[in-house]
C-alpha cells in the first residue's frame, strides 16, 4: 500500500510540474501586473486560437492598438499595425465594391 501512495504521489506532482508552462501561458506570467501587453496576434500576422475577428472586428483592434501609441509598441511595430490597418481596409473596400 505504501509502495502505490508513493507512486502516486510521484506521478501527481510529475502531472503538476508538466501542466505549469500552460497555465502560466493562459494566465499570464504575473512578474510584471502593471505592465502593459502588446497585442502579439496582430504584431505577427497570425490567427491566434482565442481570436477570430471579421474584418471590421480587425479593422477597430488595429486602431485601438495603434491608438496606444509609442509607450507600448516601437516605432516599427507601429509602422507594420499601421500597414496591416490599410490592407484590411482595402480588403473591407474591395468587399464592398459593386460586382465584387
Amino acid at each position: 500500500m505504501k509502495g502505490l501512495a508513493t507512486k502516486f504521489a510521484v506521478l501527481t506532482a510529475a502531472t503538476v510540474i508538466s501542466a505549469l508552462p500552460v497555465l502560466a501561458g493562459e494566465m499570464g506570467t504575473g512578474m510584471n501586473p502593471g505592465s502593459v501587453q502588446k497585442d502579439q496576434c496582430l504584431l505577427v500576422s497570425q490567427t491566434c486560437r482565442n481570436s477570430v475577428d471579421s474584418i471590421q472586428q480587425r479593422i477597430d483592434r488595429l486602431g485601438r492598438e495603434i491608438g496606444r501609441g509609442s509607450s507600448v509598441y516601437s516605432n516599427e511595430e507601429l509602422r507594420q499595425l499601421e500597414f496591416q490597418l490599410r490592407d484590411a481596409i482595402q480588403t473591407l473596400e474591395s468587399l464592398n465594391r459593386p460586382g465584387a
